[in-house]
């Protein structure tokens, strides 16, 4: 079951979800408010996750972004709660973007989790992006990486792909 509807600058976004399979539900709230001033959106999410096979989760989040002329800047904060207090995940994310000329834009974000398990090590990430457009053609570069993945101090992962796209 779900419900979305904008009033006056504010989007309200509800759901819920009944898994009777694994006798469980979900359900969420969102908020996100596009009008506060040119060009900022702020925003604010929760919901929750029951059931047998997955224990009682509480989810929430907020954001903010702002874009003047060609530059976005956002900022995120997300919060897992679990039953065991030792499985609670804190994440933050900053990125900003900044499209260069109408062809050519780049982004770069860093995003830290820190686990409420103290045998996990928080886990790092970061990424830069560039894409550059000449008529139907796009040429993509990205590049991650993330230290401690998942929370395993001797498990860090990057990625690296270039890409070539046409448009017919």
């Amino acid at each position: 079951l779900g419900y979305e509807g904008s009033f006056m600058g504010l989007t309200v976004s509800a759901n819920y979800t009944n898994n009777a399979a694994a006798s469980g539900s979900s359900s969420s709230v969102v908020l996100i408010a596009n009008d506060l001033m040119d060009g900022l959106q702020v925003g604010i999410g929760m919901g929750d996750k029951a059931g047998a096979v997955n224990a009682e989760e509480d989810h929430s989040t907020a954001w903010a972004k702002y874009t003047a002329g060609p530059v976005t800047l956002g900022y995120q904060i997300s919060k897992i709660d679990m039953a065991a207090s030792t499985s609670d995940e804190d994440r933050n994310h900053l990125a900003a973007s900044f499209a260069v000329n109408e062809n050519l834009s780049i982004s770069y974000g860093i995003s830290q989790v820190e686990f409420g398990d103290a045998s996990k090590s928080d886990e790092d990430s970061s990424g830069i992006s560039a894409s550059y457009t000449m008529g139907s053609m796009t040429i993509g570069a990205v590049m991650n990486k993330t230290d401690a993945v998942a929370g395993s101090a001797a498990s860090d992962d990057s990625y690296k792909e270039l890409s070539v796209a046409f448009a017919f």
